[in-house]
């Protein structure tokens, strides 16, 4: 006899309300004791104590929050920062987004496209919004193809891609305030956190983030101010910040070490689920850095390069994570522009608080399965045009052939 699962169905169902049930009264709890350790952080002094405590060589694991670095420009980590009153009357927000098409290994050529899409919004102005594209195709054996002739990763156009997204609102940052085109603020706004670390670690990884850096070093001298949009902030760097600040002397610190990535008594709590509590719509928190080797690379580049962060209640439930350099977060007011700016965007769309300029920017940079498609028809028809029969060609001999030849290949 078969399981009558419908016999079942109610019981499932309570079991969904039971544990329901308990998870709302667990969070509820962690909730109660994360604000109490919270109220508690009237000292920053002693909260620097505790970050250097962590840094020490006996004591490893802690990748939490620590106070913003510079000491004249740090902000009470336990205080709440209301929406600014002022809004600057005109503002400019260029807004970039990146797609692209993977090599595929079954195609006649192997090739990959990357497509940078910018939006640029005129904030206060009766100025049309501009867009502007960067499509690249890359098809040459030394650009897809690795030092062993395989192809390669696609993690390492992912890393192309994000490269030439900071390096598209620098280009275009640049002109447009050299030609007097840009609004005061200039806002660069990137969808995704600033903290870039290639994620392919070849011997060209320290190409791309000395590209990156460079790119963020056109940023800052046009004087625009650079933000990292997070839609989704579901760290719990916070978390692990306050589990630190509950412990009672260095001595603790040390005997619970191994507690410290999960937070503790905190486990299981996310930042957003904290911050969400605390915050009402528009406030956003502290600024703050993450404790880790790779924000400390960024800060060994030099010292405006170092990532910060705030978290900002956009909507009912809805937090996000705003990402900036040292060298915007050192200047109150820029902060409180791009706190305003992206509160005024998050508007825009009514009940999707998103960024207008970032959704925009997206719908520019995207490619569809059409566009793959045409490319595909495109490269092809190419192809016929030099007697050459796609559905016969194999990449791997045309590659061959190709790097062997004394013809140089250009890209488009």
């Amino acid at each position: 006899m078969t399981l009558e699962f419908n016999k079942l169905v109610t019981q499932v169902t309570q079991m969904g309300l039971m544990l329901e049930q308990l998870r709302l009264v667990d969070v509820g709890e962690k909730l109660e004791l994360a604000y109490h350790i919270f109220q508690q952080l009237d000292d920053i002094n002693r909260v620097r104590e505790r970050i250097e405590w962590v840094r020490q060589s006996d004591v490893s694991g802690y990748r939490g929050a620590a106070p913003f670095p510079i000491v004249d420009s740090a902000e009470a980590i336990n205080f709440v920062y209301n929406p600014p009153d002022y809004a600057p009357p005109q503002a400019t927000i260029i807004a970039a987004d990146g797609s692209q098409i993977y090599p595929d290994e079954q195609a006649a050529v192997h090739y990959y496209l990357i497509n940078i899409g910018l939006f640029i919004y005129h904030h206060g102005a009766q100025q049309t919004p501009e867009q502007v594209t960067f499509p690249e195709l890359r098809y040459h054996p030394a650009h897809v193809h690795d030092t062993y002739g395989s192809l390669i990763r696609n993690s390492v156009i992912d890393d192309r891609r994000t490269v030439m997204e900071m390096q598209a609102l620098g280009k275009i940052g640049w002109e447009m305030q050299r030609k007097g085109r840009a609004y005061d603020p200039l806002i660069c706004l990137y969808d995704n956190r600033l903290l870039y670390l290639p994620g392919n670690p070849t011997n060209t990884s320290e190409t791309y983030l000395k590209d990156y850096w460079a790119a963020m070093t056109h940023i800052q001298d046009s004087g625009a101010i650079l933000a990292g949009y997070i839609d989704s902030a579901s760290s719990r760097r916070f978390m692990q910040l306050l589990f630190l600040m509950s412990l009672a002397d260095e001595d603790e610190v040390k005997l619970r070490q191994r507690e410290l990535p999960i937070a503790g008594e905190l486990e299981g709590l996310r930042d957003h689920q904290f911050f969400n509590w605390i915050l009402d719509i528009g406030q956003r928190s502290a600024i703050m850095v993450q404790n880790s080797p790779q924000n400390y690379l960024f800060k060994q580049h030099g010292e405006n390069y170092e990532i910060a962060y705030f978290y900002l209640k956009v909507a009912h439930g809805k937090i996000v994570r705003v990402d900036i350099p040292v060298w915007v977060g050192r200047s109150p007011e820029a902060v409180q522009m791009l706190h305003k700016l992206l509160l005024s965007q998050c508007l825009m769309q009514g009940r999707n608080p998103y960024p207008y300029a970032l959704t925009r920017a997206d719908e520019i940079a995207v490619v569809t399965a059409r566009d793959k498609t045409h490319l595909e028809k495109l490269v092809h028809n190419e192809l016929w045009k030099k007697g050459i029969n796609p559905h016969t060609l194999s990449a791997k001999t045309w590659g061959k052939s190709l790097a062997r030849s004394e013809k140089r290949n250009f890209e488009l």
